[in-house]
């Protein structure tokens, strides 16, 4: 693992500047606009805070914007979920914008730009039992990240089967393995893109269906 000084003290400078970037020139203003959104889409608050696990295991609350009713349970599996999410929120999960509110927790300290994604504890002990409480904690040896290789790869969103919780788990564990900054600013870079192809491919797909109607 390329942990070095030189690689944790660039890691940390540029989880410092791109934290301190997403609140002054996004956050700054897309709060505002999506408090104003929240309140007519669905009663509650604007941000959801949730418990995950963090670097060796210990907890931090983790920041989102809410994209579920307050009255919806607050672990739902599968379709159960997607059919729970509200209109605004299932917007902020597509784009991936309901993550943005973790740059808090990037600046504390709590989380990296790039890392494994944090888990529930109740995930972590699931995925335990099928990749081993060893793989698992070597996925716990470094900071989790708003993004990260498992994530660039496609292994992202609900992990059900034995399968998919290997591959996410084995794309984490190589990930902290090569780690360095140009992988870093890689992952990062391929996230941006990702959102971007996505964000396109919806326009031209509603485009497409207004020329049907």
């Amino acid at each position: 693992m390329k942990n070095t000084a030189t690689h944790m003290a660039l890691k940390r400078l540029f989880d410092v500047l791109f934290s301190l970037a997403l609140l002054f020139f996004v956050l700054s203003w897309l709060v505002p606009l999506l408090w104003v959104l929240t309140k007519l889409d669905s009663k509650g608050p604007l941000f959801f805070v949730q418990e995950r696990e963090g670097i060796n295991g210990v907890p931090f609350s983790c920041y989102k914007f809410r994209t579920l009713p307050t009255d919806a349970p607050p672990h739902v599996p599968g379709k159960a979920l997607e059919a729970a999410v509200s209109r605004l929120g299932r917007i902020l999960r597509n784009s991936g914008i309901d993550e943005l509110p973790q740059a808090l927790n990037i600046l504390k300290g709590e989380m990296s730009v790039v890392g494994p994604r944090p888990h529930l504890a109740a995930d972590n002990t699931f995925f335990s039992a099928t990749v081993g409480a060893d793989a698992m904690q070597k996925r716990q040896s470094v900071l989790p990240g708003l993004t990260g290789w498992a994530q660039v790869q496609g292994h992202k969103g609900a992990a059900l089967t034995s399968e998919d919780i290997q591959k996410r788990i084995q794309a984490d564990l190589a990930y902290i393995d090569q780690q360095n900054f140009w992988l870093d600013t890689r992952i990062v870079a391929t996230s941006f893109l990702m959102l971007v192809r996505a964000a396109v491919s919806k326009l031209l797909a509603k485009s497409a269906a207004m020329m049907y109607v």
